[in-house]
């Protein structure tokens, strides 16, 4: 069995305890405020968040990545999201998110730098930003960077699809059916962006 990709999936797996169910990025919002009325509408809602994750986050998935063994730079990079992450909800989720990634790893797999960054953050020293938690756990795993760069952004797309179901907004087959449709994008975005600073 192929260890990497087993881990991916299981990484990816919306059963793995992140939070991550439970945030809908926005679409909640964007149904009650009457923006999404159509399935082409949401498509295009869609499209739109995995582009947003693309131009903001993948850059910081990126130098994570890079800088896992740098506790220095990983606490900038942190620094650097939660100075640009503004949005009181959005702000929120992703600490909730990123705590509960590296909480959860912690206890599945068994690394001293993934207990070492839990340890910075129950002592406060990190806010523990998603994408930066999640770009260093991908290292720290040794899973390929483009890997985990699919996995970012499919995991965004997946949220959104799950939440409109979860909202009653679309059904399930339809739902995979747009799913499926709009995957083909995930690489489109990760070339345009993942080697953005």
């Amino acid at each position: 069995m192929n260890g990497k990709l087993v881990t991916i999936l299981q990484i990816s797996d919306s059963a793995f305890p992140t939070g991550g169910f439970s945030h809908s990025v926005g679409l909640e919002a964007a149904i009650k405020l009457g923006i999404i009325n159509t399935p082409e509408n949401f498509k295009q809602f869609t499209v739109q968040c995995m582009e947003n994750a693309g131009s903001f986050s993948l850059p910081y998935v990126t130098a994570a990545y890079h800088s896992c063994m740098d506790q220095d730079r990983l606490t900038d990079l942190d620094s650097r999201c939660q100075a640009c992450l503004n949005n009181h909800v959005a702000n929120r989720a992703s600490i909730r998110q990123g705590n509960s990634l590296i909480v959860t790893a912690a206890k599945i797999f068994p690394d001293e730098q993934i207990r070492r960054i839990e340890t910075l953050l129950e002592q406060d020293v990190l806010h523990g930003h998603y994408t930066v938690m999640f770009g260093f756990l991908s290292a720290v795993l040794q899973l390929d960077l483009h890997e985990a760069h699919q996995m970012f952004v499919f995991g965004v797309l997946r949220t959104i699809i799950a939440s409109a179901v979860r909202l009653g907004n679309v059904g399930t087959i339809e739902a995979q059916r747009i799913q499926f449709e709009l995957q083909e994008g995930v690489d489109n975005i990760i070339k345009r962006y993942a080697r953005m600073t």
